[in-house]
């Protein structure tokens, strides 16, 4: 009985699930409200900047309404605590510009993830009791360009847009690699070096795959929901990425336990 018992306890820990995961996140930031104030003044950053760029000669993608064209729905998570921005600027768009108009671009590019990234850092290292430290920022924000670069170059190969069923395949590659990644923010902010930290989240990650998957899906779609909204920027911003950013550092705990 008491091996059973021990079995049980053991895939107790590994299997934490979806809910108590996000539960867990929800109850810390109910209980320490001053962890949502960070990404709500991130929010009014990506405001502005989707303001800013509705305004701006410089070609700007506009986030489609998902109803307009009968009914879309997309996974709006980008592998790092963040909101959903109404508009962005595409990179090729500022090939070839005057100086003052590349820096302008460029500004309205880099804030917002200036912005997000500070703002997930103060969040995850409030939660986990830390300092922030500018190195842990630099890593951070060096991550999040990589993985936003290679979002975008993935977005802009026609030929991944139009393969239907043929491309499962890759996106189930994308989702695998962006389970494994999930847990390297926290990691960065919790002192690791960025090759440490890739190690580690793949496996601090194992045996937890189902519900790091699980939590992706109910931010993406949560995401894509809350966007589809006036306000939507905000909201995603102020309210989703604290969750997030949070249910990182709960995910964390759970696998020391396993470690």
């Amino acid at each position: 009985m008491t091996v059973a018992r021990n079995r049980n306890d053991g895939a107790n820990r590994r299997e934490s699930s979806v809910a108590h995961v996000l539960s867990a996140a929800v109850d810390r930031l109910r209980r320490n409200p001053s962890l949502l104030v960070p990404f709500a003044i991130a929010g009014f950053v990506l405001a502005v900047a989707d303001a800013l760029r509705r305004r701006d000669p410089i070609p700007t993608l506009e986030r489609e309404i998902p109803w307009e064209n009968g009914l879309s729905i997309d996974l709006e998570y980008a592998g790092y605590p963040t909101g959903v921005a109404q508009t962005a600027t595409p990179l090729e768009s500022l090939v070839g510009l005057h100086p003052e108009y590349l820096a302008w671009g460029l500004t309205l590019y880099l804030l917002p993830l200036v912005a997000v990234v500070f703002a997930g850092v103060v969040t995850m290292a409030r939660a986990m009791d830390r300092d922030v430290r500018l190195a842990t920022v630099g890593s951070v924000f060096g991550f999040v360009i990589v993985f936003d670069l290679v979002q975008r170059g993935l977005g802009s190969i026609d030929a991944l847009q139009g393969m239907g069923l043929w491309g499962l395949p890759l996106l189930m590659l994308y989702l695998a690699v962006t389970v494994r990644l999930f847990a390297v923010p926290g990691l960065l902010v919790a002192g690791r070096s960025p090759k440490r930290a890739l190690l580690e989240s793949v496996r601090r990650t194992r045996g937890h795959g189902w519900t790091v998957f699980g939590v992706i899906l109910v931010v993406g779609l949560a995401g894509w929901a809350l966007a589809s909204l006036p306000g939507g920027t905000v909201a995603t911003t102020a309210l989703l990425a604290p969750v997030h950013a949070v249910a990182i550092v709960v995910l964390l705990e759970h696998s020391s336990v396993d470690n």
